[in-house]
């Protein structure tokens, strides 16, 4: 399963968190669209996108069209968010190929889902008011925010269902809580308040959020 692409993958991971911490530009141009493109290689060379790993694989796709825009130009913030939109719409398919079990424990999960992103929303949002054309801004994160809280609840849903093990439920959720961490200190950074190696601490918790996920995935699917 441990492909010379996934060690290509960490490699560049590596290089990447280095960069970002270091101010490395130009290494940094290269080494984190890098990441996101080893570790699709990574994911195909494994399990040639059969069953549900399509999903995951076209949600690395739009993550890594999410990351070149938002390396380009703070213009592309917007395009940036919809390439990620996306990829959490394609973990959410992925996840969700069967209906989730009701029961207390995911009805719970959804209560401090919500509770959490709702309390993110409302820290950021004074900041993203401020900036030129605030309103749809706000509107674009709220979407954003709703889809990305509904792909973490999917991913600890992942531990209540019957059909999914203990170590894939457990990677697949510990990816989607650093995913989402990553973008809350991606959003407070830029909107509230910058935070000293914020960008390192971002990158850090997003390719360990990436990599928890598929590796998740790919134990599950591959069984």
């Amino acid at each position: 399963m441990l492909t010379w692409s996934f060690f290509a993958a960490i490699a560049f991971a590596f290089l990447d968190w280095a960069s970002t911490w270091k101010g490395w530009k130009i290494r940094l141009y290269i080494a984190k669209p890098a990441t996101l493109l080893f570790l699709i290689i990574w994911t195909y060379q494994v399990t040639q996108w059969q069953a549900g790993m399509l999903w995951f694989g076209i949600a690395l796709v739009f993550s890594l069209l999410g990351d070149i825009a938002l390396m380009l130009n703070p213009r592309y913030f917007m395009l940036g968010l919809a390439s990620f939109l996306l990829a959490h719409l394609s973990f959410l398919i992925g996840f969700n190929q069967q209906p989730p079990p009701l029961t207390i424990g995911t009805v719970l999960m959804a209560v401090l889902v919500g509770m959490s992103a709702a309390r993110v929303l409302r820290t950021l949002k004074p900041g993203v008011m401020r900036v030129p054309r605030g309103k749809r801004f706000l509107s674009a994160i709220f979407s954003y925010g709703l889809t990305l809280a509904l792909m973490v609840f999917s991913a600890l849903v992942t531990n209540f269902r019957t059909d999914w093990s203990i170590i894939p439920a457990s990677l697949c959720a510990s990816g989607a809580i650093l995913f989402y961490i990553s973008d809350t200190l991606l959003g407070y950074d830029r909107f509230v308040v910058k935070v000293k190696h914020g960008q390192s601490y971002v990158h850090l918790t997003y390719h360990l959020g990436q990599i928890g996920l598929v590796t998740g995935a790919m134990l599950h699917f591959i069984k």
